[in-house]
C-alpha cells in the first residue's frame, strides 16, 4: 500500500513508496510558485532518504526561481530560527522527526520562523494538484548558496535567553541522545555554550537512528542504563528533528514524554503567569500546573502549526504538547529540544533540585495511549459514528474539537484519526490506573467493530 500524506503543513510518507523525489519535487515547486522566487531556507536529517530528496527539494526550489540558502544536516527548530535573520521568505525542512527510518517528510516554514498557517498550506496543496507551477527561464533559475555560519548566532540566542551562568556553576554532567539524528553535530556547541559536561550517545551521522525516534520511555532505555554506571545530573532523548524531548532522571527514572511541558511550564509561569497554548490531548498535569500560578489554557488542535498559531494570538507565555514538545514564543515560533533541555537545567540550577525531584513535583496521572490500525476513510467513518452515541461518553463532558474527547472528573478520553499514519489514536488518562487502561480498551474495542 502506497503511503503518502499531503497536509497544510507538508507532505511525508514512506520513502520511494509514496514519498517518491518526483512528488517531492512537485511539492517543492508548489511552494516555490507560492512564494513568488524570493529565497528560502532548506535544511534536512542525517536519515538515508533525506539526502536524495534534499536534491529534489533543491531542483523544484530552484526551477521556480528561488534562490536557495542551503543549511545542509540541520535541525528543524535551527532552521527555523534562522528564516528571519536570513530575510528568507520561508523554509523547507527534510525530516521524518519522530516517523520510523523508513518514513520522511517535508515541513514547510514561513517567514516569521513557525510551520505555515493551515489556510496558507491549503493554498500549496492547491498549486501542486493543480500542477500549476511558476517555470523560471533558463537565465532566471534558482542558485544554491550553502551556509554555514548559522550555528553561532543561534547559540548566542539560546545563552542569551537562559540563566547561563547559574547553569555553569552548577557544573551538570548530562547524557544526550540524539538518535543519530539531525542533532549529532549540535550536542557538543550546546554544551560548551552552556558549560555543562555533556556525554553523547547515539551521536553518529551514519543515516541510521539508533532506535524508533519518538521521545518516549521504551526508546530511552539506553540512556537510563547508561545512568545507572555513571554520576550524571539527567539524561536527554530527542526525536531526530530535535523538536520533541523526554528526560531520565538522576536515578535512571525514564519520564513519560508528557511530562517535558509541565516540567518547563512550572519553572517558566511561576516567574511569569499568562496564557498557557495546549493540544486537546496532553496531560491533565499541565492544566493542573497553569492553575497553580494563575494562567489561563487554551486548547487547540493537535499540531504545531495550531498550538503556534494560538500563541500568537492570545500573546501566550509558553506553549507545548503531551509529545515532548515546547515553544517559548520570547524565544522562537518552533518547539526546540535545545531549548527546552537549557530550560531543564535552568530550573535545576536555580532552584537547586534534582531531576527527580522536578519530577515529582507534577500531580500525576496514569496516562494510556493506544492505536487501531486502518484507512483514514474507515478511520473518520467510525469516529462519526461514535460521535453519534452516548453510552461510551455517559455522564462526560463531550468535545468534537479535533476528534472526539470526553471529560471527566477523574480523567479524559481522546480519540482521533493520524495526520501521519494510517490508524486512530487513543489516548485514556486518569488518576487510576485500571480506569484509564478500561476506558482504552473499551474505545479500541469499539472503533475495530465500527472500522
Amino acid at each position: 500500500m502506497r503511503t503518502l500524506r499531503l497536509a497544510s503543513f507538508g507532505i511525508q510518507g514512506s520513502t520511494n513508496d509514496g514519498l517518491t523525489p518526483e512528488i517531492v519535487m512537485d511539492f517543492a515547486a508548489a511552494f516555490g510558485t507560492f512564494l513568488e522566487g524570493r529565497s528560502v531556507l532548506v535544511g534536512r536529517d542525517t536519515r538515508q532518504s533525506s539526502r536524495m530528496l534534499h536534491s529534489a527539494v533543491l531542483a523544484g526550489l530552484m526551477s521556480t526561481g528561488c534562490d536557495v540558502l542551503d543549511f545542509g544536516v540541520c535541525p528543524t527548530p535551527i532552521l527555523q530560527l534562522s528564516t528571519q535573520p536570513y530575510g528568507a521568505a520561508g523554509a523547507v525542512s527534510i525530516s521524518g522527526g519522530h516517523s520510523p527510518m523508513g518514513h520522511n517528510a517535508l515541513q514547510l516554514i514561513g517567514a516569521q520562523g513557525a510551520y505555515i498557517e493551515p489556510i496558507v498550506g491549503e493554498t500549496v496543496l492547491d498549486i501542486y494538484h493543480a500542477r500549476d507551477f511558476t517555470k523560471a527561464r533558463w537565465n532566471t533559475l534558482g542558485k544554491v548558496r550553502r551556509v554555514t555560519d548559522y550555528v553561532e548566532p543561534y547559540f548566542e540566542r539560546l545563552a542569551a535567553a537562559l540563566h547561563t551562568d547559574a547553569i555553569r556553576k552548577a557544573g551538570f554532567t548530562v547524557v544526550v541522545d540524539p538518535v543519530n539524528g539531525a542533532g549529532c553535530r549540535f550536542i557538543q556547541p550546546f554544551g560548551e555554550r552552556l558549560g555543562i559536561n555533556v556525554l553523547p550517545l547515539n551521536n553518529v551521522e551514519s543515516g541510521h537512528l539508533a532506535h524508533d525516534p519518538e521521545p518516549r520511555p521504551r526508546n530511552a532505555r539506553q540512556v537510563a542504563a547508561l545512568m545507572t554506571h555513571i554520576p550524571a545530573n539527567i539524561g536527554f532523548v530527542s526525536s531526530s528533528d530535535m523538536g520533541r524531548l523526554s528526560i531520565v532522571s538522576e536515578s535512571g527514572e525514564t519520564a513519560s514524554e508528557e511530562y517535558t511541558f509541565p516540567i518547563i511550564a512550572n519553572h517558566v509561569l511561576a516567574r511569569q503567569s499568562g496564557v498557557l497554548v495546549t493540544n486537546c490531548c496532553s496531560t491533565r498535569t499541565i492544566d493542573d500546573v497553569a492553575a497553580k500560578h494563575g494562567s489561563t489554557v487554551t486548547k487547540t488542535r493537535v499540531g504545531q502549526a495550531y498550538v503556534i498559531s494560538s500563541l500568537a494570538d492570545e500573546r501566550g507565555v509558553i506553549g507545548g504538547e503531551g509529545n515532548g514538545s515546547v515553544a517559548l514564543p520570547s524565544f522562537s515560533r518552533a518547539f526546540d529540544a535545545f531549548l527546552m533541555m537549557g530550560l531543564i537545567l535552568e530550573a535545576m540550577a536555580l532552584h537547586g533540585r534534582r531531576a527527580s525531584e522536578l519530577i515529582n513535583d507534577l500531580p500525576r496521572y496514569h496516562i494510556v495511549k493506544r492505536q487501531v490500525a486502518g484507512e483514514p476513510r474507515r478511520g473518520y467513518q467510525a469516529l462519526e459514528r461514535m460521535a453519534r452515541t452516548e453510552d461510551w461518553r455517559a455522564d462526560g463532558t463531550f468535545s468534537a474539537l479535533d476528534g472526539l474527547r470526553v471529560d471527566w472528573p477523574d480523567g479524559w478520553l481522546h480519540l482521533r484519526a493520524s495526520q501521519t499514519a494510517p490508524m486512530v489514536r487513543i489516548i485514556s488518562e486518569s488518576r487510576d490506573a485500571d480506569v484509564a487502561e478500561r476506558r482504552a480498551v473499551d474505545a479500541a474495542r469499539s472503533l475495530e467493530h465500527l472500522m
